[in-house]
């Protein structure tokens, strides 16, 4: 009997009968990009039963990650703090302290079954994000093409792993299922080759994973150089997706207790976006860094759309609430506001990468280099270069649209707005600083090869 299982204990025996507690499921899916689902103005409809959570639910406009790669925002999104604070970066050699307090922990110590089915293998055991799991399943069962020794896990493995667990959980449990897909290359099972279309714009095909100006090594399907064929792929992965997302719906929603389920994303995609092409993880960019977020609460509820921006980080307050849990004191996110009357019109939120910052708030969006870059410098995650991105605003219309960037000192409405949150930013750098550009310990060699393929180290 160890000392974890009697604190649970006593938590049920303090907040009631743990089975009345509502159960919860959290989806993410690596690299969506919010506007390319029907329900964030995609015009093919794609994603309709992700969409389809809202129906009875709620859908957030304006939803951010803390960061633009994987590692930080999933941690950010676990334990509701930026990643300036709980210290996991890109690198690999970066995890989670113990002392961090996580979601999955809060719903442990209060009687929950937990379980995490993990695709994305820089989510590994080693970044110590499983804290507060029983479960914590990152069996990958599929070779990416492009990179030797890289393996996911395509989402309806992702899915089976899930029903299993399921099969056998008590309840209230608390499910986590990170998909793999739409990450690139876009490439989904049973999918036929990707032409060209005849005369269509090419792109050229890069030796590094930067994606600017070209097409990133490891995203290259045979013969396609044309961006419209990735695009159309990243949708027919979007469509893979959501009829694995439609299995696991129908199981889950089987049960009378309808469970909380909340849906969002770790970072987004660039489609042409800075020069950048099907590569993330480079900037703040608002497509970086825009997310999808729906949540639906245990039971469902009405409809509602709420235009107020909102961060990935208010994911872990709001499933406790739900939960009648109380949130702890080190979160740094809040309960997602169920109206746009009951947002806080002066909340900001920060966007952090190792080499950029931004903040947002209301309907505007600034973002700037964390310290002066003189000139392209390279960048150890993909091989390629950081070039040095000015000051820069962008507004946020209530439907959803981005403005176009503005330089900070162009006059007008971008200046005002960078006058205001400039100061702000700064003061946020300046606390935070910047992550290390260096990784801290040394990694087993077989580790090391791996991680080089991807792209996460030198």
């Amino acid at each position: 009997m160890t000392s974890a299982w009697i604190v649970a204990q006593l938590s049920c025996l303090a907040c009631g009968s743990g089975p009345e507690r509502p159960n919860v499921l959290l989806l993410t899916v690596d690299t969506l990009r919010a506007d390319r689902l029907g329900c964030y103005g995609e015009p093919s409809n794609a994603g309709p039963v992700l969409c389809s959570i809202a129906d009875t639910g709620i859908r957030y406009v304006w939803a951010f990650s803390a960061a633009p790669s994987t590692a930080p925002a999933i941690a950010s999104l676990h334990t509701s703090t930026y990643p300036s604070r709980h210290g996991v970066t890109q690198f690999a050699s970066t995890s989670l302290p113990n002392m961090a307090r996580t979601l999955a922990e809060e719903f442990r110590a209060a009687g929950y079954d937990t379980a995490a089915v993990v695709s994305n293998p820089v989510l590994g055991p080693g970044r110590n994000i499983g804290q507060g799991f029983d479960l914590y399943d990152t069996e990958m069962t599929r070779t990416e093409r492009n990179r030797a020794g890289f393996m996911e896990r395509e989402a309806e493995a992702t899915t089976d792993t899930a029903f299993r667990w399921l099969s056998g959980a008590s309840e209230p449990w608390f499910l986590w299922v990170h998909y793999q897909d739409p990450h690139g290359p876009y490439e989904p099972p049973g999918a036929p080759r990707a032409d060209d279309a005849a005369g269509a714009k090419r792109l050229p095909r890069l030796a590094d994973h930067s994606g600017y100006r070209g097409i990133p090594a490891y995203q290259l399907l045979s013969g396609a150089f044309a961006p419209g064929t990735y695009e159309a792929r990243y949708l027919d992965e979007i469509a893979y997706l959501d009829a694995e997302i439609a299995r696991l719906l129908e199981r889950v929603d089987a049960d009378e207790r309808l469970p909380a389920i909340a849906v969002s994303s770790d970072h987004g995609e660039a489609f042409g976006e800075d020069d950048y092409w099907f590569a993330h993880g480079h900037s703040v960019g608002v497509e970086q860094v825009r997310v999808p977020l729906l949540w639906r609460p245990p039971g469902g509820g009405r409809a509602a759309v709420v235009h107020a921006p909102v961060s990935t980080l208010d994911i872990a307050p709001t499933l406790l609430a739900a939960a009648g849990l109380p949130v702890p004191a080190s979160f740094q996110g809040v309960v997602l506001p169920r109206t746009d009357d009951a947002s806080d019109a002066s909340r900001v939120l920060f966007l952090e990468h190792r080499m950029r910052a931004g903040v947002v708030a209301g309907a505007h969006y600034y973002a700037r280099d964390r310290s002066v870059l003189h000139g392209p410098m390279r960048d150890r995650i993909t091989g390629g270069l950081l070039r040095p991105l000015p000051a820069r605003t962008a507004r946020l219309a209530s439907g959803g649209a981005v403005g176009r960037y503005r330089p900070s000192a162009a006059g007008g409405a971008g200046e005002a707005a960078a006058q205001a949150l400039a100061p702000v930013l700064d003061r946020f750098v300046s606390a935070t600083g910047s992550p290390p550009e260096v990784d801290r310990e040394p990694l087993p060699e077989q580790t090391r090869q791996q991680l080089e393929a991807l792209g996460y180290l030198e």
